[in-house]
């Protein structure tokens, strides 16, 4: 299977040598998507809250390029800079998904300056099961 790359404007552009999304078969994996919007390319916010919404609406701009949405979405991996911002993370995540949830890991890790949440997603592509 040959791997192909899903890019939209509506999310941030890549940093470095990766792209947005990749795709082999049904098997969607967005890059880590943090809380810049793309209109500005600054920071939503400087809460984890306002960050960890924005970050989620880069990740659904991506999946849509792939023709995937939110609920394809099998796991999510979440990174936060401070574990202490868990709990304000975590309702803003309860606003993007509903049972069953998606697998998901969270973990404490070093940041760019000023940015609090890091999110990325496995997604299997909609078709016949």
């Amino acid at each position: 299977m040959t791997r192909t790359e899903g890019r939209t404007p509506n999310a941030p552009k890549p940093a470095g040598p990766y792209s947005q999304l990749a795709r082999i078969g049904a098997i969607v994996a967005v890059a880590g998507q943090v809380g810049i919007d793309p209109a500005t390319g600054s920071l939503a916010s400087d809460d984890v809250s306002a960050q960890t919404a924005q970050a989620f609406r880069n990740v659904a701009a991506a999946l849509s390029s792939s023709g995937c949405g939110l609920d394809d979405v099998l796991r999510v991996d979440v990174f936060l800079a401070c574990m202490d911002d868990f709990q304000a993370m975590n309702e803003a995540y309860e606003h993007v998904f509903s049972p069953p949830y998606p697998a998901r890991t969270t973990v404490g890790v070093s940041l760019a300056p000023r940015v609090k949440v890091e999110i990325t997603v496995l997604a299997v592509a909609p078709g016949p099961e």
